[in-house]
């Protein structure tokens, strides 16, 4: 029989979960519970220090409880919480991780720390979607559950793309088919474009799957489907490519081989009065308007540099929004299809002096970068942080400016740790801002100035 016992949620984890103590002392994580809230608590796992668990009784309910234990929003693992709660929290959180994770003097840390910036709407703001294919029906998984569930009354995605959804799921139920298992969805509010993507994980030759998909589109009439439900809503259908991800390793990075089945294989974005060509398969951000607020907040620590190293620069989207007249830009990253596409936005933009290279962000020699004093460098690295050598060269050349973006204030705390602590850098700024609501992630903004600068 399953150990149950009472327990006093008493604050949230880094990853939404609520904690509370065991009676033995030992500390134990609960999904879905809130700080205050009295549960009965089944145990699931237990190791030699800490406890997992899952509530099986709420016997008291949080002010800040806006949903019914149970009733999971999937995609949305703080869709219980309140929003202004849930802003303090991820408020709290990224301070917690630099005093505690990142070592840094609490003094230093609430001297740089800024106020959480709100989400401009935080209902309905993402413009990349993700979706399993369950008999006919475009899920998302449960993080609860870990099951793939209907959205239902969907609060993350655009209302562009629920109507996609009902059009997709027409045809699957008349069609039914066994070739795709997920369906991506990216698009703009501002241009009205929309991309999508059928992804098939069949191990089958390439070119026996792309007929099939292709004899299957075009029997079923899905892209007709699809342009008039995009018609129907003052939006435009751009372009569908299919993805191969036969493998596990292409599941997981969202790889493989793509291939153009209908129109092109991009939409067009504006942010901050910029126009950039999103890729299939490219990283772009999910919520425009706080992309906005963050890279202004950038913005006003790069305007008096003379240059701009741009790191980890993907698309290029920060380093053009960012770059003023006068000033000159180098941007690296190890994707050619990412370095393509930001050569293609900067022409897009009549932007003559931006450079961007395919060269890890780590492997960059600072002796040969050819773009002048005071530089400015930003940072953008996957959720995993920066490379331990491409601090070390950091700390060596002590540029002027550091711009860190973190996804992960985690693994941001731990690069600051030495970055900061090394005594170069002063921290100047911690700004979290509010880029994926209803969800325990939270987006920084991080500046540091050298020292005796």
């Amino acid at each position: 029989m399953a150990l149950t016992e009472e327990v006093l949620i008493t604050a949230l984890g880094n990853e939404g979960q609520g904690v509370g103590e065991l009676s033995s002392g030992k500390k134990v994580f609960v999904p879905a519970v809130l700080p205050t809230e009295v549960c009965d608590v089944e145990i699931t796992s237990e190791s030699a220090r800490y406890a997992e668990g899952i509530c099986v009784e709420l016997k008291t309910m949080s002010r800040d409880r806006i949903l019914s234990y149970g009733n999971f929003v999937p995609g949305a693992d703080l869709a219980h919480l309140s929003y202004e709660a849930a802003l303090a929290y991820k408020e709290n959180k990224v301070r917690n991780c630099l005093v505690h994770l990142g070592r840094l003097p609490e003094q230093t840390v609430d001297n740089a720390m800024r106020q959480i910036l709100p989400c401009v709407n935080p209902l309905n703001y993402r413009n990349h979607m993700q979706y399993r294919l369950v008999g006919g029906k475009l899920c998302l998984i449960n993080s609860y559950t870990k099951m793939a569930e209907d959205p239902g009354n969907p609060i993350l995605e655009y209302h562009i793309f629920t109507k996609i959804r009902t059009a997709m799921e027409g045809v699957f139920y008349n069609a039914p088919t066994n070739l795709f298992e997920e369906i991506v969805m990216r698009g703009s509010e501002r241009t009205h474009e929309i991309l999508l993507e059928v992804v098939s994980g069949i191990n089958d030759a390439h070119e026996v799957i792309i007929g099939n998909a292709q004899k299957y589109i075009e029997a079923t009439g899905l892209i007709h489907a699809l342009a008039a439900a995009c018609k129907e809503e003052g939006f435009r259908l751009t372009g569908l490519t299919l993805r191969i991800s036969s493998t596990a390793t292409d599941k997981r990075t969202r790889g493989g081989k793509r291939v153009l089945i209908y129109g092109n294989d991009y939409y067009e974005e504006i942010l901050l009065g910029h126009k950039f060509r999103i890729h299939a398969g490219a990283f772009f951000q999910v919520n425009i308007p706080e992309a906005e607020l963050l890279y202004k907040c950038a913005s006003r620590f790069t305007e008096d540099s003379a240059s701009i190293l741009d790191l980890y620069c993907g698309t290029g989207s920060i380093g053009l929004s960012l770059l003023l007249p006068g000033q000159k830009l180098l941007g690296l990253d190890t994707v050619p299809e990412a370095i393509k596409a930001a050569k293609e936005n900067a022409l897009l933009n009549g932007t003559l002096n931006a450079t961007f290279n395919v060269k890890p962000a780590e492997a960059i020699d600072f002796s040969n970068v050819n773009i002048p004093e005071p530089m400015a460098v930003i940072v953008d690295p996957p959720r995993k942080g920066l490379d331990q050598l491409l601090i070390k060269k950091l700390l060596t050349v002590k540029p002027y400016k550091i711009c860190y973006i973190s996804c992960d204030p985690a693994t941001m705390s731990r690069d600051l740790a030495t970055l900061v602590g090394s005594g170069e850098y002063a921290l100047e700024q911690v700004r979290p801002v509010d880029m994926f609501p209803w969800t325990h992630h939270v987006e920084c903004v991080v500046l540091m100035l050298r020292n005796n600068t």
